[in-house]
């Protein structure tokens, strides 16, 4: 029980350094590079953080196992909206400028549309999972194009990031630890709750469900609420938005191209959630060009009942 605990605590300090170090890092590059906050957010920390996904989601895919893919993809998404975006937007609001949600929000509709349109029959064939990588490549292309041309908002002051002592290899260092950390931090967390909750003789469905779905997604709560909390909350917004970009393009399609994807179980209440969960900061930052907290408050309690629902069914 102390080395359970032990782990929980040390995966807790490694997630704040790698979620410090990230933001830190991804917001120098941002100073560096001439670009928005968000940019570095949606590329570098979401590659980063997205990283265990793709893991999980390989390893199913060679173990016979793609149908996990699919559930990986859209319950991590869901987790970031509801449970990371939802709690940065309650430590802050979330500010974001127009012209860069003209930009991003086609996007991110676009890429939840192919989500519904290649899983809604729960099977998702080996062409469509190379058109998703071909979007994800496309998506990389525009987004490298478009800031090469200098077409992007100049990026937010921050005194800190754009401070000349930052060079461009400290600042990738500092993003590599804190991606790492973030990494570790998560792995640890999760090994330490899952031996507390079988200690205390909690199901091993439970545990999946809850402790370990959670526990993946730790990376990007650390990297965005220590986002929100430092005042870079574009950086927390782009975590987000570009995990589940990548989630959906980059894993989802790796998964179904080395296996088709085909789920047996009804996910239609899982494909309207998410589609909930993206529509509904969209459409604030469309009117309002913030994520409010009240909206980060519906998201959190969304995601609440989501997985009190999921329990309670199962």
């Amino acid at each position: 029980m102390l080395i359970a605990v032990g782990l929980l605590l040390a995966g807790l300090i490694l997630l704040v350094l790698g979620g410090e170090g990230a933001v830190r890092g991804g917001s120098a590059l941002a100073a560096r590079f001439n670009v928005r906050p968000y940019v570095i957010g949606a590329t570098v920390v979401a590659f980063g953080t997205s990283a265990p996904e793709l893991a999980v989601t390989v390893t199913a895919a060679l173990k016979g196992e793609p149908g996990l893919a699919l559930g990986n993809v859209v319950g991590s998404n869901i987790a970031n909206l509801g449970l990371i975006l939802g709690l940065a937007a309650l430590v802050t609001p979330i500010m974001m400028a127009k012209e860069q949600i003209r930009q991003e929000l086609p996007v991110v509709i676009t890429v939840l549309g192919m989500l519904l349109f290649f899983a809604w029959d729960r099977h998702i064939a080996r062409w469509e999972g190379v058109v998703l990588i071909l979007a994800m490549a496309t998506v990389i292309f525009l987004t490298l194009r478009q800031h090469r041309n200098g077409k992007a908002d100049a990026p937010v002051d921050d005194p800190a990031a754009t401070s000349p002592a930052t060079s461009l290899p400290v600042s990738l260092l500092i993003v590599f630890g804190g991606l790492v950390g973030l990494y570790l931090g998560g792995q640890l967390l999760v090994d330490g709750a899952v031996r507390i909750a079988e200690w205390w003789g909690v199901p091993q469905w439970v545990i999946g469900v809850v402790i370990v779905a959670a526990g993946t997604s730790m990376p990007e709560v650390a990297a965005s609420v220590v986002a929100a909390v430092r005042g870079h909350g574009e950086i927390a917004l782009g975590n987000v938005l570009g995990s589940n970009t990548f989630n959906v393009l980059l894993v989802l399609g790796v998964g179904s191209t080395i296996r088709p994807i085909r789920v047996d179980v009804d996910i239609t209440m899982d494909l309207i959630i998410v589609s909930l969960f993206t529509l509904l900061p969209g459409m604030t930052l469309l009117l309002q060009s913030r994520v409010p907290r009240w909206t980060g408050g519906l998201l959190l309690l969304g995601y609440v009942a989501y997985v009190v629902l999921k329990i309670a069914v199962r």
